[in-house]
């Protein structure tokens, strides 16, 4: 791995990025080509109320954020001594310390993280049309740094932040080696971002492999087998799809809408070449 830190990969993003898409491809690329989205073994999620509740008998809202917060570092490590190498681990938690509580993403077992980051202005559609948002309330969240989603039912809290906070958060850590994938990027040339990927894990590639893990993940068929079949990690009715086959902000997004995110966001966008 190129240093000799042991623990979590992450697998990190703010919602609606590519985070479900780039574990299909390494799902798909560990198992050969094959791939079902009911039966994703090679990576897990933090989100699930199980794993607070592995160290807390207490149900999540008697613990509340600050107590799952609190928690949360011990329930980590707990899930990680139960996991076989490698540890991937998928989240959408900005990469910050909230005041008087642990880091969301403790260091001390990390080994190192994938972040993907997309356009937030196409975030902010997928993002809205998931969650059932009017497109001011997704605004609004996508601007607020203390959103969180959970905290209730089969999900623990997730303290996801606003999108240049939860950018700026991972893009510009230095304790531990983080690869930067843009989703953009992985839709022109998925077969060079999964390689890049894999060569960052320190995973041998084999190029006949990734094709046939690419093609496996293609989101087309994401989307159909989704429809067909639904996806077991979107349990709750009032989302949308997770595989919705990409969306054009460009065509569906007004002006008032383009010039909020840019207003917004356009410091770190600038930095990362969409602006």
């Amino acid at each position: 791995m190129g240093d000799e830190r042991e623990g979590a990969v992450w697998i990190a993003s703010y919602p609606k990025s590519g985070n479900t898409w780039l574990r299909c491809l390494l799902e798909a690329y560990r198992r050969n080509g094959n791939l079902d989205i009911n039966d994703m073994r090679i990576t897990t999620g933090d989100a699930g109320a199980t794993i607070i509740q592995g160290v807390s008998p207490l149900p999540l809202d008697k613990l509340g954020f600050r107590g799952e917060m609190l928690v949360r570092p011990a329930a980590l490590l707990n899930l990680l001594t139960r996991m076989s190498r490698p540890m991937w681990i998928k989240t959408h938690f900005a990469n910050i310390q909230p005041a008087g509580l642990p880091h969301c993403i403790p260091q001390d077992f990390t080994e190192r993280a994938i972040y993907i980051v997309r356009d937030p202005r196409a975030v902010f559609l997928s993002f809205a049309q998931f969650f059932n948002f009017s497109l001011k309330t997704a605004a609004d969240a996508m601007s607020n740094n203390e959103f969180a989603i959970g905290g209730m039912g089969d999900y623990a809290s997730t303290l996801i932040s606003d999108w240049s906070n939860h950018v700026a958060s991972w893009t510009s850590e230095t304790a531990y080696p983080v690869h930067i994938v843009k989703y953009e990027d992985l839709a022109k040339d998925s077969a060079k971002e999964l390689s890049e990927v894999l060569d960052f894990l320190g995973m041998d590639t084999e190029k006949a492999i990734i094709q046939r893990a690419v093609k496996a993940a293609d989101i087309s068929k994401l989307k159909a087998k989704e429809e067909e079949e639904g996806f077991r990690e979107n349990i709750t009715e009032k989302h949308g799809n997770f595989f919705n086959g990409g969306t054009s902000w460009e065509e569906e997004l007004g002006s008032k809408w383009i010039a909020r995110i840019e207003k917004d966001h356009g410091k770190v966008m600038k930095i990362l070449g969409y602006l």
